[in-house]
């Protein structure tokens, strides 16, 4: 038989297996036949593992004691490698259906399981989870409201930063449209505006107030453009709202002052470029986003993903693939390297908040102080261990010389 299949005795003897069945398994028929099925195949010593033993035990059972078909859903249960190549466990990702054989008395003459391997499938899947809980990891970092919808404009996704500010959750937003977040006298112009840009495709954006979760609101600048696949049809559309309160509080102010229209228009052309440079970082999202960030993999602390913003605190050093250690020696020496190991350790975030921190950022030898404000913050696998650590942080000089601009 061209397949996976195993014929089992009511006491789970093996009396038969399929050349694949063998070939799947690293087993030889001699090694096989007459010896207890569960026994055969020892669990690789872990704790998921040891369940996923339990399950297969009682799908068996289960198909002896009811007569009928058992389905035992997809399972990890790696398979032993024989001493001859090298031992161990190979890991394997497994559906069977176990289907009992009835004698003319009505009892079970034996159990014939089907197996299929879809070790190949649960990995792509699991890596594609991976990925995505990268994606949303990164989009909840940004400062900004994130959002994302489907090419017919439905919300697909909503960052944390979102939910913080307007109170609401994803299940509150699956109930009730996002428009109950918009100010009623700006929400027909927005409708207008995005009804427009659907049907035209193209990218839109739109001032507008957007309630808080204490019912105040406060002036966003939001923008969207849609993401197209290689034939230029439209996936989904990404968005952005960034504050602007602050910006438009001071128009308001210029409008009920005349006498100080003259004064002021600087500062006010001033606040709209600032406005306008934050709408373009975020045109990249993550790799251009307007606070320095990277990602280190391991205990080791090694650079495995960085953003222009990063870069340009140490211009003249190359990071990616080095530790922090190597790359950073002089802020190893200030203890930091310590207080990553404790992240990794512990999962617990670092906050810092505009400490002195001296950094050789052009590689020169001497090391210059800079004042940052940064975050340490542990990344998780798919099974709750830290990977890594994500560093979010901003230079207070470069706010401050920002602002003294304004």
């Amino acid at each position: 038989m061209p397949d996976t299949v195993v014929f089992l005795s009511p006491d789970l003897k093996v009396l038969e297996a399929t050349d694949d069945y063998l070939k799947t398994t690293m087993q030889t028929r001699e090694g096989l036949i007459g010896k207890d099925f569960l026994e055969m195949f020892p669990d690789n010593p872990t704790e998921q593992e040891s369940k996923n033993m339990l399950l297969l035990r009682e799908s068996l059972l289960r198909a002896i004691q009811t007569k009928k078909p058992d389905y035992l859903p997809t399972i990890r249960y790696d398979i032993p490698i024989p001493a001859s190549r090298g031992g161990g466990f190979e890991k394997r990702y497994w559906e069977a259906v176990h289907k009992p054989v009835l004698g003319d008395d009505g009892n079970v003459l034996y159990v014939i399981q089907k197996t299929s391997d879809v070790t190949q499938r649960e990995v792509a899947k699991r890596a594609a989870e991976l990925e995505e809980s990268k994606y949303k990891f990164m989009m909840n970092a940004l400062p900004q409201l994130i959002y994302t919808a489907a090419p017919d404009g439905k919300a697909t996704f909503y960052n944390q930063r979102w939910y913080d500010y307007t109170g609401t959750s994803a299940e509150t937003l699956e109930q009730h449209s996002w428009q109950e977040s918009i100010h009623l006298e700006d929400l027909l112009r927005v409708e207008q505006i995005v009804e427009k840009a659907m049907q035209e495709g193209t990218e839109f954006q739109a001032e507008v107030r957007i309630k808080d979760k204490n019912g105040r609101y406060r002036w966003f600048l939001s923008r969207s453009i849609p993401m197209r696949d290689k034939h230029g049809n439209i996936l989904l559309w990404i968005g952005s709202a960034v504050d602007i309160d602050a910006t438009r509080q001071l128009v308001l102010e210029l409008e009920q002052s005349h006498g100080q229209m003259v004064e002021l228009s600087e500062q006010v052309q001033q606040a709209y470029a600032k406005a306008e440079a934050e709408r373009k970082v975020l045109e990249r999202l993550v790799m251009k986003a307007p606070v320095f960030f990277c990602i280190l993999h391991g205990p080791e602390h090694r650079y495995r993903l960085l953003n222009e913003k990063y870069q340009q605190l140490m211009p003249n050093k190359e990071l990616i693939g080095k530790t922090v250690a190597e790359a950073l020696p002089e802020v190893a020496e200030q203890g930091f390297v310590k207080v990553l190991d404790e992240v990794y350790t512990t999962g617990k975030d670092f906050v810092a908040e505009g400490i002195p921190v001296m950094v050789d950022r052009y590689n020169t030898g001497k090391p210059e102080q800079m004042h940052l404000t940064f975050i340490y913050q542990a990344i998780y696998d798919e099974n709750q261990k830290v990977t890594g650590i994500m560093v979010c942080g901003y230079d207070l000089a470069e706010r401050s010389s920002t602002k003294n601009e304004e």
